[in-house]
């Protein structure tokens, strides 16, 4: 079995977090029994990679009560829980402690920090993410709306002008439902500093682009306005794979120049994966067999540590080669800015439908979508694709009001061809005519391949 990891000293925190856990947690005891794992007699890097198994969701939440799952074998004192999105049909929980609630606010204001300046600037933080999922911050002005667009363009209109910057923290699709309906609303987006964190699924570059259209953001003056991503686990934390600068500059050069990007991704890379970094004080981060994405907690004192779990996305790592140098000179960086930073491209779940024996992504199809902007504000950003014998079909959920003129279903053909290199049939429907995917609208994931 192939893995990757990266890390450096980081392996021996993650041997010790392993002996703990083996030693701490009932459940873990467990699974290392059954599978015939002597604790002890890991000692070595390459005992942790070829003896510790694997766990994923199923292996844990699906198997055990999640007292189980915590050290002692008891929940202790629950402040807080966050809930994954049940996407695959199975809840995965987070645990936070009093304490842990405050480490949680110091790690997102720092990285808020670090981007937009939070400690320094007054900000208005509106949390857009789906029911359930907090974010935590001391610095800023917190706002929670859910999925109510409504309720976020009231805030910002009432009170954006008494902040020296707004944030708005969702997903892509609702993030893009928003800031169109404060332009209905005649709300200036660009008269404030907005920056725009997305999370919940990976981030289309072309999306990226939209979205600064409609907030009013200048791509190259991050200081007046950044759009950036972030990717947590709901059982692990938020924000725990990151964007920076400059993989945002590295991506988009990658994303614009086909022989750059196949240089550094490979002759067949269409579209650019998410490039994300991480904190190895935090997490040790393994590639594993057919690119599989797994994850190790450090913290000593973590209520329900996870050892080695496959989180459900395809990952690898890049190196800051001369590709990735060239990408960052580009992108109007030092070629040496990522010299030493570990830099995960991660690729999402793997869904594909078929075209007859050539696979098509979600992630290819929202490069089309998003790609000429005058398509993408006619479209929810919803679609379905589904295998075919010659061909994937792809239905696109148009926006309400809006209706299947001729020739438009050609012109998100033309865009999406662009970016999927095999024959696709496209189809628009009304927003009401569309009944795939949600029954809550913006409160789940959207399941973009059809699974019948």
């Amino acid at each position: 079995m192939a893995v990757t990891c990266c890390g450096g000293a980081t392996y021996e925190w993650a041997l010790g977090a392993f002996h703990r856990v083996a030693a701490e947690v009932p459940a873990y005891g467990q699974i290392l029994r059954e599978a015939g794992v002597d604790p002890s007699k890991v000692r070595t890097l390459e005992d942790f990679r070829t003896r510790v198994p694997v766990i994923d969701k199923p292996a844990t939440f699906g198997r055990f009560g999640v007292a189980e799952l915590c050290r002692g074998g008891q929940l202790g004192r629950v402040a807080s829980v966050l809930t994954s999105s049940g996407h695959s049909g199975r809840f995965a929980y987070g645990l936070y402690g009093p304490e842990d609630v405050e480490t949680a606010s110091d790690r997102i204001d720092d990285a808020l920090d670090a981007f937009f300046r939070v400690r320094t600037r007054s900000t208005l933080l509106v949390n857009c993410l789906p029911m359930g999922v907090k974010v935590y911050t001391r610095a800023c002005t917190l706002g929670e709306t859910c999925v109510r667009a409504d309720m976020v363009t009231a805030l910002v209109s009432a009170f954006g002008r008494h902040y020296e910057q707004v944030i708005l923290v969702g997903e892509t699709a609702f993030i893009k439902h928003v800031l169109e309906l404060g332009q209905r609303q005649g709300l200036d987006w660009g008269s404030r500093l907005i920056h725009i964190v997305v999370g919940e699924e990976p981030l289309a570059e072309n999306a990226r682009k939209y979205l600064e259209i409609l907030a009013g953001i200048q791509r190259k003056q991050p200081d007046k306005g950044l759009i950036v991503s972030s990717m947590g686990v709901a059982e692990i934390g938020l924000n725990l794979f990151f964007e920076t600068p400059a993989l945002i500059a590295v991506r988009r050069a990658l994303h614009e120049d086909r022989t750059l990007r196949q240089a550094v991704l490979g002759p067949s890379a269409r579209n650019v994966p998410m490039l994300f970094t991480y904190d190895p004080s935090q997490l040790f981060v393994e590639v594993v067999g057919s690119r599989q994405l797994v994850v190790s907690t450090l913290a000593p004192d973590r209520r329900l540590p996870l050892i080695r779990y496959a989180t459900g996305d395809e990952a690898e790592f890049l190196n800051g080669d001369d590709g990735i140098a060239a990408a960052a000179e580009a992108g109007g960086m030092p070629a040496d800015v990522l010299a030493s930073v570990p830099i995960l491209c991660v690729e999402g779940r793997g869904q594909f439908a078929l075209a007859g024996d050539v696979r098509v992504y979600p992630e290819q199809v929202k490069e089309g979508v998003y790609c000429d902007p005058a398509l993408a504000g006619l479209t929810t950003a919803n679609f379905r694709l589904r295998s075919g014998p010659d061909r994937a079909r792809i239905r696109i959920q148009l926006s309400p009001g809006v209706g299947t003129e001729p020739g438009l279903a050609d012109r998100f053909a033309d865009a999406i061809a662009h970016y999927v290199d095999a024959p696709i049939e496209v189809a628009c429907e009304t927003y009401d005519a569309f009944k795939s995917g949600m029954s809550l609208d913006y409160e789940r994931k959207f399941p973009y391949v059809a699974g019948d």
